[in-house]
């Protein structure tokens, strides 16, 4: 007999999880399948460990650097190992709330592989065996993404490590080539290096972290190549094959060698063995095709996440399990607007932004202004000794709409939503340099970078 449920949410990570309290909240019965723990790759592989050996990294770097406060540290010593422990730790600690707001909210929790056996059913098959769920109302997948790799080139987590692996890891190689200089690859850039390890990132295009501004790639990568990282980009990987220390990276540029490789090239959809060529959901370039309300080809079957398209973003998910959720109750939930959606990168210094590069907007025919603020002027970040970096706003000359927002240097990752939440109101310039920002600040430097697109900055 099949168990029954109103909804059955394939998946929990950030865009499951989500979805899945909402649809109870609104009064729907819910069953949710994992063939982990709840909160996904995010929650445990992804995201919250990662973002925890950034802050060792931080750490490590302040007790550097704690001189220049005036205070001497002898004998200091780093432990990696207990750096990833610490991680573990977390991710436990988060995954453990889910599985509490689980059962806070009566949402009932099936472990194993659930796979479509029709638009309405789903089979779980888990360590006790097959059971098989049905929907009454809908189903929605959020089934997330995994790492991708080279052509020729497997990821073993052994020699060639994924994201995943790195965050279990708790040897530090003595060497190591980064693939990719996207988030993940500067992300973990960072942390290696702040622990002592060679570190060599490698990029087939033409510029580190190459979805954002241009003015802010360039200074990431000198930045980092102040720190001893070494950056190639316009490389292209021919094959990773065992040799010298560990691993022997073939470019068309020559060899590298190092006792590991870390494959950060992206990440694709999970669509495999979710059975969707049984219930007969439509893929579009190797993602689920959906509606602005996340429904999938096949009516009563949603999908949401990285399964359901770019930014692969846990917070992008979120957004769309609260749609789906709320759709399916029978209400008229808000599309997302992708175009305002921040993108962070969490290395040393932080980066966000949101909207428009400078050079996308001036593709798409507007004329525009700019305004930048450089840190260096910021009495707050003179204070917290952290000056590297800027805020760029670019705006529509003649009506002030923010088209785009970019941000390097402390705390990006916070500052950032002060333009989103602008652009979602449809602010113009002119509305945030007449909101007062508290002073001393990081934030007084957005209000600054705004002044400056408008012909009166003050600080600089």
């Amino acid at each position: 007999m099949a168990r029954k449920f109103d909804v059955v949410v394939v998946g929990t990570g950030p865009g499951g999880y989500v979805a899945a309290i909402r649809c109870a909240q609104l009064g729907l019965s819910v069953a949710t399948v994992e063939d982990d723990r709840p909160g996904g790759v995010c929650l445990n592989w992804g995201c919250i460990p990662t973002k925890a050996l950034l802050r060792n990294a931080e750490v490590v770097h302040l007790v550097e650097t704690a001189e220049r406060f005036g205070i001497k540290v002898d004998n200091v010593r780093a432990d990696y190992a207990e750096a990833v422990k610490r991680s573990r730790a977390v991710a436990d600690r988060m995954a453990k709330g889910v599985e509490f707001l689980f059962r806070k909210n009566k949402i009932t929790l099936f472990t194993g592989v659930g796979t479509l056996t029709s638009k309405s059913t789903v089979e779980v098959k888990g360590g006790a065996g097959a059971e098989t769920l049905e929907a009454g109302r809908a189903i929605i997948l959020a089934t997330g993404s995994q790492p991708k790799s080279l052509p020729g080139v497997t990821i073993d987590e052994k020699l060639v490590i994924s994201s995943n692996g790195a965050v279990r890891n708790e040897t530090r190689p003595a060497s190591i080539v980064v693939i990719g200089a996207g988030a993940v690859g500067m992300e973990f850039a960072d942390v290696y290096a702040a622990y002592g390890t060679q570190v060599t990132v490698l990029e087939a295009l033409p510029r580190v972290l190459p979805i954002e501004d241009e003015e802010v790639s360039t200074l990431v990568n000198r930045l980092f190549g102040r720190r001893g990282i070494t950056i190639k980009t316009g490389v292209k990987v021919a094959a990773v094959k065992p040799g010298g220390p560990g691993a022997l990276v073939e470019t068309d540029g020559g060899r590298l060698e190092a006792e590991q490789v870390l494959m950060a090239v992206g990440r694709g959809a999970r669509t495999a063995g979710v059975g969707l060529d049984t219930a007969g959901v439509a893929l579009d370039r190797g993602f689920v095709k959906v509606s602005p309300m996340m429904e999938t080809s096949v009516k009563g079957v949603y999908a949401i996440g990285d399964m359901a398209g770019p930014p692969l973003l846990a917070h992008k998910a979120m957004a769309e399990g609260v749609v789906a959720a709320e759709a399916i109750a029978g209400q008229q939930p808000r599309p997302i607007d992708y175009g305002n959606v921040p993108s962070c990168t969490y290395c040393r210094p932080q980066v966000a932004s949101i909207g428009q590069t400078e050079a996308r907007a001036r593709e798409n025919g507007r004329e525009i202004t700019v305004g930048k603020f450089p840190f260096t002027a910021s009495g707050k970040a003179v204070a917290l000794g952290e000056t590297d970096g800027f805020v760029k706003v670019v705006a529509d000359k003649a009506t002030g709409e923010i088209l785009g927002v970019h941000i390097v240097g402390p705390e990006a990752t916070e500052i950032i939503h002060e333009f989103a939440v602008g652009r979602t109101l449809e602010a113009t310039l002119e509305e945030i340099m007449h909101t007062i920002h508290a002073h001393p600040t990081l934030s007084e430097a957005a209000l600054e970078a705004t002044l400056a697109a408008l012909g009166h900055a003050i600080h600089i």
